[in-house]
């Protein structure tokens, strides 16, 4: 049984996650032979604005609709009457129908404010900008935001742990998004100074944080109803999906890798965010029955001890390290039944662990593909 990491490790892992996904901003990425600095290993080291972000031009808040009372209408004429009666005097007139009373005025449309400039900083906040159709606000973001890709024609601000006040101030932001990885700490409270509304929205790892992300920020852009219309679609996508699951009938069991090079090389288990996925999808965790908790580094042993059907990887991660072949040349690797009998699922690093927007996406195309390996084993 492996022991469980311990809390400086715990923090490099984090590090390593949030490197990951930056990884694919800057293009590729073969085999690394040597570590890079510990709080940032493929990320950029200052922020480097492009441009002046021309001023956001000024939007028009809708105004509530005015709801104008119907005229009344005359019933059909009847028999014509020798003498019309006296206004107020005699039976009442033969206008039966009242005015109607005026309907209950529509809510204003939701806006984000004019004049807002919004930076993001990791890649799931900057994909749920673009899902509140926010992103017409957006001025800057760091380096893992990569997705959807027209996000990558912002500014690069670099990594998000290494932040420059004096940087991010240039693109004059009203309100900053960001993970309670970004820093230091020391930069974020400059811009607290300056006057710029640092919004800081945890990273939790489970199926109920795409929608609290989609909530949180909505709310700090004046838009609640838009947000709460994504949040309650994104969960009841995610409930489908979990509710296709056949308890009597999960598998195949499935390790999940965390691969950069030659060096960074681990195996993921319980209380890891691999874990929530590959079980809400179906699928056994053989790396939390191998005794595996969080991310820990990846030995022959540990292979061995997992044995899984499946290997569930990331692109870059399986890129990093030359492919299926560089994989299978991995110490224990080709021992494994997914090993020998090459079965692996990749999957994009944002994609599959961001816990975004796209998460319900991602889910689905999980359990498809471990329900489609499940059958293919149980057949052969």
């Amino acid at each position: 049984m492996i022991s469980e990491p311990s809390r400086p490790l715990r923090w490099l892992l984090a590090t390593l996650a949030s490197a990951a996904l930056a990884l694919a901003a800057c293009g590729g990425a073969g085999d690394q032979s040597t570590a890079s600095a510990p709080a940032a290993p493929a990320r950029e080291q200052q922020a480097r604005p492009s441009q002046q972000i021309e001023d956001e031009a000024d939007q028009q808040q809708a105004e509530p609709p005015a709801s104008a009372p119907r005229q009344a209408q005359a019933d059909p004429p009847g028999e014509p009457q020798s003498e019309p009666e006296a206004p107020g005097e005699g039976e009442e007139s033969s206008r039966s129908d009242e005015a109607e009373e005026p309907g209950e005025p529509a809510e204003p449309e939701e806006t984000v404010a004019a004049g807002t400039r919004i930076i993001t900083l990791f890649g799931d906040l900057t994909e749920v900008v673009y899902a509140l159709g926010a992103q017409d606000f957006l001025v800057a973001r760091d380096t893992a935001s990569i997705y959807p890709p027209e996000a990558e024609e912002l500014p690069n601000l670099g990594f998000n742990q290494v932040l420059s006040a004096e940087g991010v101030l240039a693109f004059e932001p009203t309100i900053v998004f960001a993970t309670p990885a970004a820093g230091p700490e020391q930069a974020l409270e400059h811009l607290r100074s300056a006057g710029v509304e640092v919004v800081i929205i945890d990273e939790d790892d489970d199926l109920d944080a795409p929608s609290a992300k989609i909530r949180l920020v909505g709310s700090a852009l004046g838009i609640p109803r838009r947000a709460e219309v994504l949040a309650l679609d994104v969960e009841r996508r995610i409930a489908d999906v979990r509710g296709s699951v056949d308890e009597a009938d999960r598998g195949p069991e499935v390790l999940f890798l965390y691969l950069r090079g030659t060096v960074f090389q681990f195996a993921g288990g319980a209380d890891s965010p691999s874990q929530v996925m590959i079980e809400a999808a179906g699928g056994i965790d053989s790396g939390v029955a191998a005794g595996i908790v969080g991310f820990q580094p990846l030995t022959p042993e540990a292979i061995v001890a997992a044995d899984p059907q499946v290997l569930l990887l990331m692109e870059r991660g399986l890129d990093s390290v030359g492919g299926i072949e560089g994989l299978l040349n991995i110490p224990g690797i080709a021992e494994t039944r997914a090993g020998r009998d090459r079965r692996f699922i990749i999957m994009d690093d944002l994609y599959l662990l961001s816990f975004g927007p796209r998460a319900p996406d991602a889910l689905a195309e999980l359990a498809a593909e471990l329900r489609r390996l499940r059958l293919e084993i149980a057949g052969g």
